[in-house]
């Protein structure tokens, strides 16, 4: 009896390590990798290795090996600024939302091993004990004349040190099962990459804002700065009757506008270091960001135009192309399900009314067997669930096409903002040393008396506004230098 049971309780070890052989989370990377050939060649949206394709063919064209995001922050180091790499970095180790991202993920990867766990043998050790007391007017089977019957008392003594069953999957039901919770798992994974990678661009963003803000801010410092020496000379010369006071107040009044200006642009700042501070995961009554200048390297895009096969690897449409291959996957899942479930069972111990008599060679039982069920009729449930599945890779296909479109559009529509803006610069260079000329040549006719304060004074204004022109297209420039390091994930 014991040969018996152990030969079987052997076999079943054996099947479980053919049938275990999954490929596991990959923690160190912080992804996941379906086995291959979980799933037909061709079944529609899954990720197979191909050539490329143009964007409205309906399956993705990059390997499921290759989709794992791991550029997702990398790219802001281009700027070259420590302290923007300081706040990016706190961030992510801070952030609240990113935390519960990180906790989705661990469950995903948890719900993974829960899943293999079916792959194993089910052990168990159970013990029964039990007394039970015979009717006096209990059925019999033959006839008996006598009405009543002797009380009979019966007593059980049941220890089964071994209760063992494993499922055969012979239709893959449990590896589909696997198939599905790994690609859950590398959908949240995606899904917090892809919480990095935002995060990050609304760190980046929120600080050169703030740097936008500093270098405005410096243009009206210096030009408040020279108007501040015009209105000591104007101020001189009308004291010894040089000017009238017209120059004087046109030149009080100027000043003052340029304070006020100046007041609102260290106003917006404020709210901008409190934004970052929130997004930093800091008191934004403690957190402080000194002044400093837009950076002077800006990433350049060394490619024509953002190629599809590297918007794919964005966090987020390798979500949404993971969603999808859930979708698939579940389509083999359900149709698994209706398929017959075996499942092998033995148990192996000791049976007596008595315990004394456990430790009796007579006393040994067994149970070894094979159960097989298989659904028949359930009001077409199994059906409706595959169509349900099949039309959930569909929708789910769409989805992804669409924001594939939607993410090609915002990096061309960034990288070419990038390239006109770069010329606009170069045009507003120019215009800015003009504008200097011409107040140059307005003060000297000034001096001479050939022009009145009045043509002075729009020569500097013009001067301020082209400054202050060309500082705001260079904080764009950086802008959309961050949104592109967005749109294609981070780096490129």
């Amino acid at each position: 009896m014991m040969k018996l049971f152990r030969s079987v309780f052997v076999l079943s070890l054996f099947v479980a390590q053919v049938n275990a052989q999954t490929t596991p989370l990959n923690a160190p990377g912080g992804s996941v990798t379906i086995q291959p050939g979980t799933g037909p060649a061709n079944t529609p949206g899954t990720v197979q290795p191909q050539a490329a394709s143009p964007l409205g063919n309906a399956t993705p064209t990059v390997a499921a090996t290759d989709l794992v995001p791991t550029l997702t922050t990398s790219g802001f180091r281009r700027f070259g600024d420590p302290m923007l790499e300081a706040l990016i970095q706190e961030g992510l180790d801070n952030s609240p939302n990113l935390r519960a991202a990180l906790s989705r993920l661990e469950e995903s990867r948890i719900r993974v091993r829960i899943a293999q766990s079916f792959l194993s043998p089910s052990l168990r050790s159970s013990a029964l004990i039990t007394t039970q007391s015979l009717s006096e007017r209990r059925p019999l089977s033959i006839p008996n004349q006598v009405d009543l019957l002797p009380r009979f008392q019966l007593n059980t003594f049941q220890l089964l040190p071994v209760d063992a069953s494993y499922e055969l999957d012979l239709f893959k039901r449990i590896r589909s099962g696997i198939a599905v919770a790994n690609l859950q798992a590398q959908a949240s994974d995606a899904d917090f990459q892809s919480f990095r990678l935002s995060l990050a661009s609304d760190i980046a963003r929120t600080y050169m804002l703030i740097r936008g803000n500093d270098a405005e801010q410096a243009v009206f410092r210096r030009n408040i700065q020279s108007r501040d020496t015009t209105l000591s000379i104007l101020r001189e010369r009308f004291r010894v009757g040089l000017i009238n006071q017209i120059d004087v107040q046109r030149a009080e009044t100027d000043y003052a506008g340029l304070q006020v200006t100046l007041k609102g642009l260290e106003r917006a700042r404020v709210e901008l270091v409190n934004g970052l501070a929130q997004l930093c995961g800091q008191d934004p009554t403690m957190f402080q960001v000194p002044s400093g200048a837009l950076p002077q390297t800006i990433p350049t895009y060394p490619y024509a135009s953002v190629t599809s096969e590297q918007l794919q690897r964005r966090p987020d449409l390798v979500q949404f192309i993971r969603q999808n291959q859930i979708a698939a996957a579940q389509v083999i899942l359900q149709q698994a399900s209706t398929q017959p479930r075996v499942t092998l069972v033995g148990s192996g111990g000791v049976l007596a009314g008595k315990i004394g008599n456990w430790f009796t060679p007579s006393a040994a039982t067994y149970l070894v067997g094979i159960n097989a069920s298989v659904p028949l009729y359930e009001g077409h449930r199994a059906r409706q669930n595959i169509a349900l599945s099949k039309q959930q890779t569909q929708t789910n296909q769409q989805v992804y096409l669409q924001a594939l479109q939607l993410a090609q559009r915002d990096a061309e529509t960034a990288l070419d903002n990038l390239t006109m803006l770069r010329q606009q610069i170069d045009l507003q260079g120019q215009t800015l040393t003009l504008a200097r000329r011409t107040e140059q040549y307005n003060r000297e006719l000034y001096v001479r008396g050939l022009a009145t304060y009045l043509e002075v004074l729009d020569a500097q204004r013009t001067i301020l506004t082209t400054e202050q022109q060309l500082v705001q297209l260079r904080s764009q420039e950086v802008q959309f230098a961050v949104a592109l390091l967005r749109t294609i994930g981070g780096d490129f």
